[in-house]
């Protein structure tokens, strides 16, 4: 049975991946398995009875000498693991980094240590290597970082020059601030005020555009380009100036419970064509309309000029929040609905703001620096509201704005429906 016990014992100690290795008080090696000579390159005959300080390089044996001692009156356990690294000697004279765990037991009186050993070398080659990366790249950082460090100190000197440029810029937010307040608490009075004044400008402001394109076509024999740049700033501006007025008498007209529907059948195309034609006079510079072409006529029964606001201002709002050289698409389809899609390539609304931009007067902080009321999503969403039509808006900063609008084709023929169904559920 004992004999049965040795072999059984002597397999699983050999299983081990790890060394083990147990020595006696005195510090000879009493046992080993075959890991360990595999680790040291010695048999078991070789190192039964030796002293443990065989496998331990000369220069390190007298503070080995000084643990072990130490250990043998102070016994503990040591996990691997733990930082407990130390070289032991092979055979053939070279060194082999090593990660060493003790713990030590009692036998028939006598003080056993035991420990189990494991081969780091690869790990330590590994280590060493990425030390050496990591060497290189903190020098690769450091040169990043000098070039960004030069970078940095000529865009400070930059920065000096546009100083002025920021403090008016922040003045004119301030202002704009302070005037944002200042509509709100105002908000009934200026509405009907602006909007009766905005009636009254209207006649003076056709005059103009009437006169700036007189002046366009006077200038085709000349062909002088100052005056055509000149007579197309004014039509924009004026345009700009017609928008605005536009959206202060919607708003007015927009915020009465009583605001009778003009309802007509006409041609949708024949409208977006006009839409198109008007706002040539205000894209910037290189900007350009994508727009998929009518290919059957689409009539609509709503109010064309509900309809027109609708469109206009939000592919203007595409035109005055993109920059130049970029593209602003239009689609559209019609099934029981009229959708339409009109898509830039603009500033874009940040995220936090997205659930405010149909309030009233509300605009978004990177917008505040650009002409504009705050009205006119607030005016197409009160208009879609009477048109029993809907928008939705997907937006992301510095990326482009799309915006999604859903008119029913027949606004009448809905509305026949609705208080039908109502008519339903009450008798219901």
């Amino acid at each position: 049975m004992l004999k049965r016990d040795e072999v059984f014992y002597k397999i699983c100690f050999d299983s081990l991946l790890e060394g083990l290795c147990i020595v006696n008080e005195e510090g000879r090696i009493v046992m080993i398995n075959s890991a360990l000579e595999d680790i040291f390159g010695y048999k078991k005959v070789e190192l039964i009875g030796k002293k443990i300080d065989l496998l331990i390089p000369e220069s390190h044996r007298n503070t080995h000498l000084k643990h072990f001692a130490a250990y043998t009156k102070f016994p503990r356990k040591y996990k691997k693991g733990k930082g407990r690294e130390f070289l032991g000697l092979h055979k053939d004279g070279s060194l082999i980094d090593l990660e060493i765990g003790l713990n030590y037991f009692k036998h028939e009186g006598c003080f056993y240590a035991k420990a189990l050993v494991s081969e780091i070398s690869v790990r330590k080659q590994k280590e060493q290597l990425i030390k050496e990366k990591n060497r290189t790249l903190e020098f690769e950082v450091q040169q990043q970082t000098n070039q960004l460090i030069h970078i940095v100190s000529k865009l400070e000197r930059s920065n000096l020059k546009l100083k002025e440029e920021i403090k008016e810029r922040i003045i004119a937010e301030n202002r704009a601030n302070m005037a944002f307040v200042r509509e709100k608490e105002l908000n009934v009075m200026q509405t009907k005020f602006i909007s009766m004044v905005s009636h009254e400008f209207k006649t003076p402001l056709s005059g103009i555009i009437t006169s700036a394109s007189l002046v366009e076509k006077h200038n085709e024999n000349v062909n002088n380009e100052k005056i055509a740049k000149h007579a197309n700033t004014i039509k924009s501006l004026v345009i700009q100036m017609n928008n605005i007025l536009d959206d202060f008498i919607s708003l007015e007209k927009t915020e009465s419970e009583n605001y009778p529907l003009h309802l007509s059948k006409f041609r949708f195309c024949d409208l977006m064509n006009k839409l198109l034609e008007d706002s040539k006079a205000i894209l910037k510079e290189g900007q350009r309309i994508e727009i998929a072409p009518c290919k059957l006529p689409i009539e609509v029964w709503q109010d064309r000029k509900a309809v027109e606001i609708i469109i206009n201002n939000v592919l203007y709002n595409a035109i005055k929040y993109s920059p130049e050289d970029s593209v602003i698409r239009i689609k559209f389809h019609r099934n029981d609905l009229l959708k339409i899609s009109i898509e830039d390539q603009g500033i874009g609304i940040p995220k936090e703001a997205q659930q405010y931009v149909f309030d009233k007067f509300y605009r978004g902080k990177n917008a505040l620096t650009i002409q504009g009321t705050g009205i006119g999503l607030n005016t197409v969403k009160r208009y879609l509201e009477k048109l029993n039509g809907s928008i939705e808006i997907q937006s992301e900063e510095n990326i482009g704005t799309k915006v999604f609008i859903k008119l029913p084709i027949d606004f009448e023929k809905l509305k026949t429906q609705v208080l039908k169904h109502k008519s339903i559920e009450s008798n219901h």
